[in-house]
């Protein structure tokens, strides 16, 4: 999928503009400017998942808070927020635009598919993990053969409008097991699927206000989990430098280390447009164009573990922010302050995010060296 990208890359000329700087210093004031560009084309590059590739365990030592905020680190919090500013202006821009609203008017003919879409993708979803004898999602190997049967079982209640309640209680469920049996740190990762069996079952109800919760959940989790599964690459960083000196040309010429955290503050900063529904339907199109191009170069893999983030994002497509609820990013009405909210509320949910994930990595790293460690069957040491 990378590969592919960087040859796409150096088909259209960035790799010659971006690679040959006249100085180091140069190179070093561009490169975050850069990445960040790559980000509004190019998402995919931030949202492949470690644990799918590479050698991974709780076991590892974790970076602490004092460890991971570096300068590249406070650099890219910075440019963060400077993006977020510019998108909440470019936002009240395309309001504004006629063509803009035609587009979005045309996409709401097609609200009412959007169940069916989440129904198609999830039962996809969950066959194929059943078949290749994994939970949910492709490293989370079935522990125990009648969780497998339970998952067919869903699968087999998504056929039918009727029982879709009740399969969102399964998807649920799935999930409860999950934590039980891989821990509340890995199964964060996933917690789209609590968004989903929120969805699922919220769409039978027949008041249309407790209906419509269903789709800011779904925004709710999806962006969490992208979040959350950024953080990693920060903490644990010797995973997804396992899955880079792998094959270097994936960082398109860039540091390992840079582009490793590069990758995870673009990871980051797409999770919390989405949970604060700021320009949802583009960022959603195009991240769903990108991972349709190049979902197959990984195989099977990659179709398990994705394929729940398409379908939620051809919903966003569809639904937009939604009719009942307000976004988050709409709760002030003059520029101003909306730009200050989107920029605040990105550093708060990054430190409060980060502080959790740092609190979860360094307990389960405790329990290793009391020799108190559950060795999970999802976890591999190189």
């Amino acid at each position: 999928m990378k590969q592919c990208l960087a040859r796409k890359l150096s088909a259209t000329g960035w790799s010659t503009t971006l690679l040959p700087m006249r100085t180091l210093a140069h190179r070093r004031v561009l490169s975050p400017v850069v990445m960040f560009l790559l980000a509004a084309s190019l998402p995919v590059t931030a949202s492949a998942h470690v644990k799918w590739f590479s050698n991974f365990s709780f076991a590892d030592r974790p970076r602490n808070l004092q460890e991971a905020l570096t300068p590249t680190t406070g650099a890219l919090i910075v440019l963060s927020a400077v993006v977020l500013g510019v998108l909440v202006f470019l936002d009240r821009r395309l309001a504004e635009n006629r063509w803009v609203n035609w587009v979005n008017q045309l996409l709401e003919r097609y609200q009412n598919q959007s169940l069916l879409v989440m129904r198609i993708g999830i039962a996809a979803t969950l066959l194929l993990a059943w078949n290749g004898d994994s939970m949910l999602m492709p490293e989370l190997k079935v522990p125990a053969e009648w969780i497998g049967w339970v998952q067919f079982l869903v699968v087999l209640l998504l056929l039918f409008p009727a029982t879709v309640r009740i399969a969102g209680v399964g998807v649920g469920f799935l999930y409860v097991l999950g934590i039980a049996f891989f821990g509340p740190l890995h199964m964060l990762d996933y917690a789209f699927f609590a968004g989903t069996a929120w969805y699922f079952y919220s769409s039978s109800f027949r008041s249309e206000r407790w209906r419509a919760t269903g789709l800011p959940a779904l925004y709710g989790t999806v962006g969490f989990s992208l979040c959350w599964v950024s953080l990693e690459k920060l903490i644990y960083p010797d995973w997804g430098l396992y899955v880079l000196q792998q094959d270097p040309a994936l960082t398109m010429g860039f540091p390992l280390q840079f582009f490793l955290t590069s990758t995870a503050f673009i990871e980051f900063t797409l999770g919390y447009l989405l949970i604060i529904c700021l320009l949802p339907r583009p960022f959603a199109i195009v991240i769903t164009l990108i991972f349709f191009s190049t979902t197959l170069v990984f195989g099977r893999t990659e179709i398990i573990g994705h394929t729940p983030l398409h379908v939620a994002l051809v919903v966003f497509v569809l639904e937009g922010a939604g009719r009942l609820y307000h976004a988050p990013i709409t709760f002030y009405r003059h520029l101003p302050k909306r730009i200050a909210f989107a920029v605040v509320g990105f550093v708060l949910v990054f430190a409060l995010l980060f502080s959790a994930y740092e609190g979860f990595a360094w307990r389960k790293y405790g329990e290793y060296l009391q020799g108190k460690y559950p060795q999970s069957p999802t976890e591999h040491k190189g």
